[in-house]
């Protein structure tokens, strides 16, 4: 959606005003959207060569996430945009959590026996 519907979403998620908002910045959320390309590309590479890190790859995504925005809050950049993908995005750290905490559940219990 960031890359092939990029003026639909960025109108319609992120809220800009397209007949206000700078290009570079409809731009940068285009390049957002490469890098989900190349992450989802990067997971499911992981989950096929090397399964066992799957569980790891799903955690560090909140992380990472929580450490860039703890980045971006140093830097006095807190965004004041109305952003509908944030739901979205939460949707999706709750999954990668749930999913964590499965596997250590099911690794707890394997190791149990």
């Amino acid at each position: 959606m960031h890359t092939f519907l990029l003026k639909w979403s960025a109108a319609n998620f992120a809220k800009f005003d397209l007949a206000t908002v700078p290009e570079d910045q409809v731009f940068l959320l285009g390049v957002f959207g490469i890098s989900n390309f190349l992450t989802g590309a990067v997971f499911l590479l992981i989950s096929q060569k090397a399964r066992h890190l799957s569980p790891h790859a799903l955690i560090l995504i909140p992380v990472i996430y929580l450490l860039g925005w703890a980045g971006i809050w140093s830097n006095g950049v807190h965004g004041q945009a109305e952003f509908n993908g944030k739901y979205l995005l939460f949707i999706y750290f709750a999954v990668c959590l749930v999913t964590y905490a499965y596997f250590l559940v099911i690794r707890a219990k394997r190791n149990r026996i």
